[in-house]
């Protein structure tokens, strides 16, 4: 018995239906997404690496010296078999009524924190995001500065970046909202952060010897073999009082000393 000529039109249709109807999914795609809520955050771990965080803020200057010379260097390095480095953008921010975000270095800065914030979510690729605030630190704090949206926007280009999405991300309230995550993390540390950067490996703050970070997460890897950039590292701290005026002191930001300004 042959097949009813309405069954084969019905079949057709519904074809034809699903190969011309435009998808509206989308990878990087945050428009829709309900703004995470601001709970306390399990910081993730690595059972076989290292978990070293920098809590930071983006106009900070020693926060971008840190972040474009000692951590660009090390993430070429074979020590990343070891280590899982965690941004957390928020730094001595301070957290005012109605969720009113007050940065030490002004609105820009708590714009650029939100628009981090969004490239670690958007790109978990640690290289990925990383390269993005690496780029928008290097163009922001350079003499002939350009704007904070044209740095992060230049540097997006540069590298083949979500644009629109991280865009979205601002404008949408998520970015907002993961920045405040950072906030409530940042806030909860223990012993409480006197200044940025602030480096914590696996649960030890570095304090005053941050920048010996790479000792640190040597001497916390639990694993047999030790990277190459272990054994070739000299096992020195830097001078402390040198490292004690390379710092933002998050007692500037409380005592009215910042440049203020919400975003």
């Amino acid at each position: 018995m042959g097949s009813s000529p309405l069954l084969s039109f019905l079949v057709l249709t519904y074809l034809v239906f699903m190969f011309v109807t435009p998808s509206h999914s989308s990878e990087y795609d945050v428009a829709q997404e309900p703004a995470p809520p601001v709970t306390s955050r399990k910081i993730p771990r690595n059972s076989e690496k290292v978990t070293m965080s920098l809590y930071y803020e983006s106009l900070c200057p020693y926060c971008s010296s840190f972040i474009v010379g000692p951590l660009a260097h090390v993430l070429e390095t074979d020590l990343m078999t070891i280590l899982s480095l965690r941004l957390v953008p928020w730094g001595n921010a301070i957290l005012g009524s109605n969720n009113t975000i007050e940065c030490q270095h002004g609105g820009d800065e708590c714009y650029l924190n939100i628009i981090h914030a969004c490239a670690i979510h958007l790109l978990p690729d640690l290289k990925q995001h990383f390269n993005f605030i690496k780029c928008v630190e290097k163009l922001y704090t350079t003499p002939d500065r350009k704007g904070a949206q044209e740095s992060w926007e230049e540097c997006s280009g540069k590298l083949r970046l979500p644009t629109q999405s991280i865009k979205k991300c601002y404008d949408s309230g998520v970015g907002k909202q993961l920045v405040l995550q950072n906030g409530k993390e940042t806030d909860h540390l223990k012993p409480a952060h006197e200044y940025v950067p602030w480096v914590v490996v696996d649960d030890t703050p570095l304090l005053d010897d941050f920048e010996n970070f790479i000792h640190y997460v040597c001497k916390a890897y639990k694993g047999k073999s030790l990277p190459r950039t272990c054994s070739s590292r000299r096992n020195t701290s830097i001078n402390k009082d040198t490292s004690l005026q390379s710092v933002c002191h998050a007692s500037e930001a409380r005592s009215g000393d910042s440049q203020g300004s919400t975003r």
